[in-house]
C-alpha cells in the first residue's frame, strides 16, 4: 500500500495499543512503525541488475520475523529513553517496555499483512523463503481504506490521546478498515464469477483467466484470459453483474512469444518471473534503432496505452535472439486526467464509460 496508508495504519495500531499509556507518543511511535519497513527502497536498487529492485522491496523488512525481533529492541530502547525522562521529572515509569514493545511490534508486523492483501507480493518468510504472498483485496492505492484510519486519529487529537473514547474511535477505524479488505477478497471473487459467466469470454473457452486489482477502488476489477492466439483484457464492476464486458484483444506476435521463450529461460527471466507470479504480455518494441522485447506484468495496466501492463522488464534482441544478461526494468508512462479519473469512479459503481 501507499506510504500515507502505511503511516496511518501504524499510528492506529500504536494508539490502540497504548494510547491510554503513552498518550500521543503511542501514534507518532506507530506512524514511524509503519514507514520503517518501506525504507527498503533506499537499498533495494543495490544489487546484481535492476531486477533486484523487485527482489529486493518488500523482503526481509516485510518478513513477520522482522516486527518481533527489531520491534522489540526499538521497544525496549523506546522505553529506555523515556522512562529516563519520565524519572527526571519525577514521573512514574512503570509499564514503559511492554507498551513501546506493543507499539513497535504491532506497527511493523501490521505493515507487511497490508501489503500482502495487494496483487504486488509480500516476502513474508523473507530471509528463509523468496516466495510471494499476494492477496487480490486491495488496490495500492485506496483512499476509502486510508479515510477513516486518518479520521479516527484526528478524532483521538481533539479528544485528547488518552482519553477512552480516543482509544474506542481508533480501535473501530481498524475493525472497519479490516472488514473492508475482507471486502475486497469477495469482491475479487464476484468479479471473478461475472466473468466465468461472461457470453464472449465463454465461447473463447480460455486457457488462463485471471482477476486482479485495478487503482483507488476494489470494485472494479481487470480481467485477463489467454488463448491460443491472442490476450484479452476486461474490467468487471461488481455492481453490474449483467452487463457484457467490453474485451479488448491483445494478438500474440510468434516472434515475441518464442523470445519470451528464451527470455524465460535466462536466470534473470526466471528471477521476474517469480515476481510477477502471473500473466506475462511479450511484445516487441523499436527504439534508438534497435528491438527489445519487452515482457508486460499483466497484473497491472489501463486502456489506452498501458493494456498490456504499465511496466515489465525488456531485453535488447540481437540476430535474431534475446541478448541474455541484458535485461532492464521499464516503465510505460501514461497521463491520467480528470476525465480518465471519473471513467475509472463511474466504471467501478458499473457506469457506462468510454474507457472502461
Amino acid at each position: 500500500m501507499d506510504p500515507v496508508s502505511q503511516i496511518a495504519l501504524g499510528a492506529a495500531v500504536g494508539h490502540a495499543a497504548a494510547g491510554r499509556r503513552l498518550g500521543g507518543l503511542a501514534a507518532l511511535g506507530g506512524a514511524l512503525g509503519g514507514l520503517i519497513p518501506d525504507l527498503d527502497v533506499m537499498w533495494s536498487g543495490w544489487g546484481r541488475d535492476s531486477i533486484a529492485y523487485w527482489e529486493l522491496h518488500r523482503g526481509v523488512t516485510h518478513s513477520l520475523f522482522f516486527g518481533p525481533v527489531v520491534g522489540t529492541a526499538l521497544g525496549w530502547a523506546s522505553a529506555k529513553l523515556h522512562a529516563r525522562r519520565r524519572a527526571a521529572k519525577a514521573r512514574p515509569t512503570e509499564g514503559l517496555t511492554a507498551a513501546w514493545i506493543a507499539v513497535w511490534v504491532g506497527a511493523l508486523v501490521t505493515h507487511p499483512l497490508l501489503d500482502t492483501a495487494t496483487i504486488y507480493g509480500t516476502q513474508l518468510l523473507a530471509p528463509f523463503s523468496d516466495l510471494r504472498f499476494a492477496l487480490p483485496a486491495l488496490p495500492i492505492i485506496d483512499p476509502v481504506y486510508t479515510l477513516p484510519l486518518l479520521i479516527a486519529l484526528a478524532l483521538a487529537a481533539v479528544l485528547g490521546w488518552r482519553s477512552r473514547g480516543a482509544k474506542r474511535g481508533t480501535v473501530a477505524a481498524l475493525v472497519a478498515t479490516t472488514l473492508y479488505a475482507g471486502l475486497g477478497l469477495w469482491a475479487n471473487e464476484r468479479a471473478e464469477a461475472i466473468a466465468l459467466e461472461d457470453a464472449a469470454l465463454g465461447a473463447r473457452a480460455p486457457a488462463e483467466v485471471r482477476v486482479t486489482t485495478t487503482f483507488l477502488t476494489p470494485w472494479l476489477r481487470r480481467v485477463t484470459t489467454v488463448e491460443e492466439e491472442t490476450r484479452h483484457v476486461g474490467f468487471v464492476s461488481v455492481f453490474a453483474p449483467d452487463r457484457p464486458i467490453r474485451w479488448s484483444a491483445l494478438p500474440k506476435d510468434p516472434r515475441a512469444e518464442v523470445l519470451a521463450e528464451q527470455a524465460l529461460a535466462t536466470e534473470q527471466g526466471r528471477r521476474y518471473r517469480r515476481f510477477a507470479t502471473g500473466t506475462l504480455h511479450p511484445h516487441i518494441v523499436s527504439r534508438d534503432g534497435g528491438e527489445y522485447l519487452r515482457l508486460g506484468d499483466a497484473r497491472y495496466g489501463f486502456p489506452n496505452g498501458t493494456l498490456g501492463g504499465m511496466w515489465g522488464v525488456e531485453w535488447p534482441i540481437r540476430d535474431g535472439a534475446i541478448v541474455a544478461g541484458a535485461a532492464e526494468r521499464y516503465m510505460v508512462p501514461r497521463a491520467a486526467d480528470l476525465a480518465d479519473l471519473d471513467d475509472l469512479l463511474r466504471a467501478s459503481f458499473g457506469g457506462e464509460t468510454t474507457l472502461f
